[in-house]
């Protein structure tokens, strides 16, 4: 259990007895501090750093350690440090720097960083990061190839309307074909990946029953949300980045806005809502009520995306085919 306190402000943070580790993760090296000692060191991300680093955690007594997502580099340093017994907290980057601006800390640097990480973790032991399963992790690697590929050929069509000369447009047109090529193989070996997990798989054809829901969508909610189903309509509409958060301030109303959400979720979801606009009987009902109560256009597309997704998250959670699911 961890032992904490509650700060004159009102934060909730850990009490001065738990040794706590913010460790600032790089593509070569992680600077590390401790708290409350203050000791500050770095090592090599690699297979001797991570073993210098297990070694100095143990000596100071770390049990805990913090650490934000850096784009895959620490999934090593989670995978060594959850092996030596150590509790390890992801951390969001973009709220580590809202802290720091809140606290007056403009500088960055990595030395700068592991301190705030550390700091961060002792004032929100509890916040952090739902760390994705081993396969929905491999499915994202997939999806980010995919997304790479796309825009290679979505590239490839704009130049190809501006070009004259013969040679460019040929060779423009053979990369674009090469790109393609690779997205069937990137097609397939997500459509492997997904068949190889009985999980996944169960989940993915529940995910399919549903009108103007594809094969992307349904990668995309594997590897971005696998937690669907296990969370509250709310929740889900909130990881999703569809859900309308209010501006409000003395007699300022300003319209709610949607933001946030798991990375590249939104967009797949709207483009979901505009082909279910059309063909999803349920959806296309509701958008017609919408769009006639007078709603701006972006509004009932980001209210049809936010539907979708919580009745997906009622499907799964029921184990329940659109055919015999309770709409929300």
């Amino acid at each position: 259990m961890v032992a904490t306190t509650v700060c004159k402000e009102g934060i909730t943070k850990m009490s001065d007895s738990v040794i706590l580790a913010g460790i600032d993760v790089s593509k070569d090296k992680l600077d590390v501090h401790v708290l409350p000692s203050n000791l500050a060191f770095t090592v090599g991300r690699d297979r001797q750093g991570l073993g210098e680093l297990c070694r100095w955690l143990h000596k100071a007594g770390v049990r805990r350690a913090a650490l934000e997502a850096s784009g895959g580099y620490e999934r090593a340093v989670i995978e060594k440090l959850e092996a030596e017994g150590l509790c390890v907290q992801l951390l969001n980057p973009k709220r580590v720097r809202r802290f720091a601006e809140a606290m007056g800390i403009l500088a960055k640097t990595d030395p700068i960083d592991a301190r705030l990480i550390a700091r961060y973790g002792q004032h929100f032991p509890e916040m952090g990061l739902t760390r994705s399963p081993e396969q929905a992790g491999k499915l994202a690697e997939f999806l980010a190839i995919r997304h790479m590929l796309m825009g290679i050929v979505d590239e490839a069509r704009s130049r190809l309307g501006q070009l004259r000369d013969p040679g460019l447009r040929q060779l423009v047109d053979q990369s674009a074909a090469e790109a393609k090529a690779r997205l069937k193989a990137v097609d397939a070996g997500i459509a492997r990946t997904i068949a190889d997990d009985e999980a996944m798989a169960r989940k993915a054809k529940i995910i399919r029953t549903l009108v103007g829901a594809g094969p992307v969508l349904t990668s995309t909610l594997l590897a971005r949300l696998p937690e669907l189903g296990c969370v509250g309509r709310r929740q889900a509409a909130s990881l999703s980045g569809v859900a309308p958060a209010d501006r409000q301030s003395g007699k300022s109303r300003r319209r709610a806005s949607i933001d946030g959400g798991r990375d590249r979720l939104r967009p797949v979801l709207h483009m979901v809502a505009l082909a279910a606009m059309r063909s999803n009987p349920v959806i296309k009902a509701f958008a017609t009520r919408l769009t006639a109560a007078g709603k701006p256009i972006r509004l009932v597309i980001a209210a049809c995306a936010r539907k979708i997704i919580v009745i997906l998250n009622a499907m799964l959670r029921d184990q329940t085919q659109w055919k015999h699911a309770k709409h929300a």
